[in-house]
C-alpha cells in the first residue's frame, strides 16, 4: 500500500516523521538490494520481480470513498517471501513501491516514504514470520497458510500503520480513526492474497516455477470481480436518510438509553431486531404486526431503566427478591410504551416476552395460545441472542450450546412452532445480521470519508451515549471493587482485584501500591501488576523524592509529570519508556499510608477524568487497606510473644503444621530443639520478677543471635524455648553446645546485680520421634530434663564443672 497525493501543507511532526522513517527504511531496503546483488544470480526470482513490476503493478482497485487502493503486488511480495527469503522480498518490495510511485504528480516527495515503509514492512514482517515458522518448504498447507496470514497481518499493520500517521499527523485527526476510514477495507486483499500466495508456491512445488504465471490471469479476474463488486456496493446503498417519523425518533432515543445503561449486551437489540422480524415474515404475520414486532424488538427490555444498576450488573446470581424486582422491566416497559401511541400493537410484545409456553411465565401468567404471536417469537429471540453474550454473572454459551437450550426448552418455556421454525432459518438469520452490520459500516465509512465544507459537527447522539456508558460502567466498577476489596483482609488479594478492575476505567501499563514503612521516611513498592512489576517491586523511594515521593509527603495528586522522576528516584530501569504518570495519595483519617502510582507507555497524558477516578479507587482502597494493615498487625501480635519478641506457642503449631507438610511432601526430616532455663525460680526469688523477665529477654536475644535466619525460635512458656532447624542430628548437637556456652558465659546484670544461668536442652528428630508436635515435645523433654539432671550433677562435683566450663548456680 503506498501514500496517496494530497496536496494539504505539512507539519513538522509528519515531516519529522516522515523523514525517520524514510531513513530508516531506504537503508533497510539499500542493504537488500545490496544482498541481492551480491548473491547468487537466480533466474527465477528475477522472472517473478518482472512480472510484478511490469504487470502486477500496474493493476489496482479503488475503494469506493476512501483514498486507498486494493492491489496484486502483495500476493506476488508474499510469494517471493514464501520461496526466497527477506531480502530478496524487501527488494522486490522497494522496487515496486518505487514504480508505484512513478504514476503521482508529486513522486519526488511520495518515492522515497513509500518505498521505506514497504522495505520496512516487508522486513519486519518476513524476518518475524521466518524465524516463528521456519522453512516454507518443510510446511505442509495448513501451517504455510497460517504462516502466510500472520505474514499479512503484521505487514498489513506496519504498512497501513505508517501512512495513517503521516495522514492524520498533516490533517490534525486522530491516528485510529485515519486507519479505519482508510485502510480497514484494504485488509481483506491483504489476506485473500496470502491465502493466494499459499496457493500459488504450493503448485510451484507440485509442477514447476513458471506455473505461478496461471496464477496472474486468475487473480486479475478475481480483483476485477471484486472491482465490479465495490461499484455496484457504491452505486446501490444511498445517504442514510434522517428519520422524520416521531415514533421512529423515540424508538432510536430509548434504544440508545437502553444500550446505554445496560451495557453487557450492546448490539443484543439490533440482532434481535433482525431474527423477530425474520420469524414474523416467515409466519405471515401482517404488516402493523410485524412493524409492532420491528418496534417491540428494539424497545422490550426498556423497562430495565426501572431495575436498579446493581441487579442488571450484580455478577453473582440473583436473590429471589433481585430476581422479583428484575421481572419488573416488562410491565414498567409495557406502561412506558402506552403512552406513546404507537400505531400499530407494540405494547402487547413488551408486556408479554416473558410469559412461558406452559403458563410459568410472567407478568400475568398466560399459556399456549393466550400468548400473543408476537411475543412468542420475542421470548424465543431474546433468550437465544442473551446467553450468546457474557454476562456478569456467566460466560458466553456457544452457538451450538445456545441452540440445545432453546430445543431443550421447546414445548415448555417456548412455543414448539416457533422454536422449529427459527432453528431451522437460523443461518439466514444470522447471514442478514452480517450483511446489515457490513452495510452501516460502509455506509458510516463513506459519510465520513466525503469532503466537508465547513467545521464538522460531532454525531450528539453518539456522544451522549458514550457519556451515559462511561457514566454506568465508572459507577459498576467502582460499585464492584468497593463490594470485593471491603471483604478482604489480605492486602494481596485486595491489590489484585482492584488493580484488575481499575484497568476497565483508567488505562496503565504498570500499576505500583506503594505503602509507607513504619518509623521511616520511606515509602516501598508492596505490590505491582502490569509490565515490569518484578523491577519496581521492593524498590523505595525517600519522602519527596519523584513523584510518588512528593505525593506522599504532600498528600496531594499528581498527573502528567515525567516518569523518569520517579524511575530514577526509584532507581529502575525499563525497556520501553512510560509516557505518563498519575500518583494518588491514600489517606485514611488524615494519615497517609502510601500512594497508588499508574505508569503509561501507551497513553500520551491522563485526563482529569482519568485522576478523578484515580481518586475515588484509591479512598475506596485506602480504607481496605488501613483495614488489612490493622489485621496484619493484630495476626502478628497474637502470633508473637510480648515480652521477648520472638514467636509464641501459638504460632510454633502453625509453624510445625507447615514444616510437617513440607517434610512429608519432600521426604526430608527437621528437629525440635527444647530448651529451660537452669535456676530462674531463683533469679526470680532473689532479684525480683522484674529482673526474671529482663533474663528472659536477654536468653531470647542470645538464642535468636546463635541461630540462622532459616530456624525458627518461640517462647514456648514461662522460661521454656523450642526452635525448629534443618540441620542433621550432628549439627545439633554442636549447636546445642554452642547454645549453652553462650548463655552459660554470659553474665546478666539487671539493676547494678550481675548474676549467672545456664540452660538444659533435649531434641527430637521428625519421623524417628514422632510426626505430631506433642510427641515431639514430650521425646525433646524427657531428653532436655536427662539433659538437666547431668548438669546437675556436674554442677554438684566442682571439679567436674571447672571442667566441664559450667558456672556454681543451682539448677531447678
Amino acid at each position: 500500500m503506498q501514500e496517496n497525493n494530497r496536496r494539504k501543507p505539512d507539519t513538522r511532526a509528519s515531516k519529522a516523521f516522515i523523514f525517520v522513517v524514510s531513513l530508516a527504511g531506504l537503508c533497510v531496503f539499500a542493504r537488500s538490494l545490496y544482498a541481492v546483488a551480491f548473491s547468487d544470480f537466480n533466474l527465477q526470482w528475477l522472472l517473478l520481480g518482472m512480472v510484478t513490476l511490469l504487470v502486477v503493478s500496474r493493476t489496482d482497485i479503488q475503494i469506493p470513498k476512501i483514498p486507498s487502493t486494493v492491489t496484486l503486488d502483495d500476493t506476488f511480495i508474499y510469494i517471493s517471501v514464501l520461496l526466497y527469503g527477506v531480502q530478496p522480498s524487501v527488494a522486490l518490495a522497494g522496487l515496486n513501491a518505487i514504480v508505484c510511485s512513478l504514476n503521482y504528480p508529486n513522486k519526488r516527495r511520495v518515492l522515497p516514504f513509500n518505498a521505506a515503509v514497504m522495505s520496512l514492512s516487508v522486513y519486519a514482517s518476513s524476518t518475524l514470520i521466518t524465524r516463528v515458522f521456519g522453512s516454507p518448504a518443510e510446511m505442509d498447507l495448513g501451517r504455510l497458510i497460517l504462516a502466510a496470514e500472520s505474514l499479512a497481518l503484521v505487514h498489513y499493520m506496519l504498512n497501513s500503520g505508517m501512512v495513517s500517521v503521516v495522514s492524520a499527523l498533516r490533517n490534525g485527526g486522530n491516528i485510529l480513526r485515519t486507519w479505519q476510514e482508510s485502510f480497514l477495507w484494504t485488509s481483506v486483499s491483504y489476506f485473500a492474497g496470502a491465502v493466494a500466495a499459499c496457493l500459488v508456491v504450493k503448485l510451484i512445488a507440485f509442477a514447476s516455477f513458471y506455473a505461478f504465471i496461471i496464477a496472474v490471469p486468475i487473480l486479475a479476474i478475481t480483483y476485477l470481480t471484486y472491482k465490479n463488486y465495490l461499484d455496484k456496493v457504491e452505486v446501490s446503498i444511498s445517504h442514510a436518510e434522517a428519520m422524520a417519523d416521531l415514533h421512529l425518533r423515540t424508538i432510536e432515543a430509548l434504544a440508545v438509553a437502553i444500550d446505554a445503561k445496560d451495557e453487557v449486551t450492546h448490539d443484543h437489540v439490533h440482532r434481535v431486531q433482525i431474527y423477530a422480524t425474520g420469524l414474523a415474515r416467515l409466519f405471515g404475520l401482517t404488516d402493523e404486526e410485524v412493524e409492532a414486532l420491528k418496534a417491540g424488538a428494539l424497545l422490550h427490555d426498556i423497562g430495565k431503566l426501572a431495575v436498579p444498576d446493581y441487579i442488571l450488573n450484580k455478577p453473582d446470581k440473583l436473590t429471589t427478591a433481585e430476581y422479583e424486582k428484575m421481572k419488573v422491566h416488562t410491565i414498567v416497559g409495557a406502561e412506558i410504551l402506552s403512552r406513546v401511541g404507537f400505531p400499530y400493537p407494540v405494547v402487547p410484545v413488551v408486556r408479554h416476552h416473558h410469559e412461558r409456553w406452559d403458563g410459568a411465565g410472567y407478568p400475568d401468567g398466560l399459556r399456549g395460545e393466550q400468548i400473543p404471536m408476537t411475543a412468542r417469537i420475542l421470548a424465543v429471540v431474546d433468550c437465544f441472542d442473551a446467553v450468546c453474550e457474557d454476562r456478569q454473572y456467566r460466560k458466553a454459551m456457544t452457538r451450538q450450546q445456545a441452540i440445545e437450550l432453546i430445543e431443550a426448552a421447546s414445548g415448555t418455556r417456548y412455543d414448539p412452532q416457533v422454536v422449529g421454525a427459527f432453528l431451522e432459518h437460523l443461518p439466514e438469520f444470522e447471514a442478514e445480521i452480517r450483511r446489515q452490520k457490513k452495510e452501516v459500516q460502509e455506509a458510516r465509512s463513506r459519510e465520513e470519508s466525503k469532503p466537508s465544507t465547513g467545521k464538522k459537527k460531532p454525531d450528539g447522539g453518539q456522544m451522549i451515549f458514550e457519556h451515559i456508558r462511561n457514566a454506568h460502567r465508572e459507577v459498576i466498577t467502582l460499585y464492584e471493587i468497593a463490594q470485593t476489596i471491603g471483604t478482604s483482609l489480605d492486602l494481596r488479594d485486595m491489590f489484585a482485584v482492584f488493580s484488575s478492575r481499575l484497568q476497565d476505567i483508567v488505562s496503565y501499563t504498570t500499576c505500583v501500591l506503594y505503602l509507607q514503612k513504619p518509623n521511616s521516611i520511606e515509602v516501598e513498592a508492596i505490590h505491582v501488576s502490569g509490565r515490569n512489576a518484578d523491577r519496581f517491586k521492593g524498590q523505595s523511594v525517600i519522602l519527596g523524592a519523584g513523584i510518588t515521593g512528593w505525593v506522599v509527603a504532600n498528600r496531594q495528586p499528581m498527573y502528567n509529570c515525567d516518569p523518569l522522576l520517579d524511575l530514577d528516584a526509584l532507581k529502575v530501569d525499563v525497556e520501553t519508556p512510560y509516557r505518563t504518570v498519575v500518583a494518588v495519595p491514600l489517606l485514611k483519617d488524615n494519615e497517609v499510608l502510601g500512594a497508588l502510582t499508574l505508569y503509561s507507555a501507551d497513553l500520551s497524558s491522563y485526563d482529569p477524568d482519568h485522576l478523578r477516578l484515580a481518586e475515588a479507587v484509591a479512598k475506596l482502597a485506602s480504607d481496605a487497606i488501613a483495614n488489612a494493615l490493622h489485621h496484619e498487625l493484630t495476626e502478628a501480635k497474637a502470633l508473637t510473644d510480648p515480652l521477648t519478641g520472638v514467636a509464641n506457642a501459638r504460632a510454633l503449631r502453625y509453624r510445625f503444621e507447615d514444616e510437617a507438610e513440607r517434610a512429608r511432601r519432600y521426604g526430608d526430616s527437621f528437629s525440635l530443639l527444647m530448651m529451660d532455663l537452669d535456676g530462674f525460680k531463683r533469679i526470680n526469688d532473689t532479684h525480683g520478677h522484674q529482673a526474671g523477665d529482663a533474663a528472659i529477654k536477654e536468653v531470647a536475644r542470645l538464642l535468636s543471635a546463635q541461630l540462622r535466619a532459616a530456624d525458627f525460635l518461640s517462647r514456648y512458656a514461662g522460661d521454656e524455648f523450642v526452635a525448629l532447624l534443618h540441620i542433621s542430628p550432628g549439627e545439633v548437637r554442636e549447636l546445642v553446645q554452642r547454645l549453652q556456652s553462650a548463655i552459660d558465659s554470659h553474665t546478666f546484670k539487671i539493676n547494678g546485680s550481675a548474676f549467672f544461668t545456664g540452660i538444659s536442652m533435649g531434641w527430637a528428630c521428625f519421623g524417628a520421634d514422632g510426626e505430631s508436635l506433642d510427641e515431639l515435645l514430650i521425646s525433646a523433654d524427657r531428653a532436655m530434663y536427662a539433659d538437666k539432671a547431668r548438669r546437675k550433677a556436674l554442677i554438684a562435683s566442682p571439679e567436674e564443672s571447672l571442667g566441664a566450663g559450667l558456672m556454681q548456680y543451682p539448677i531447678m
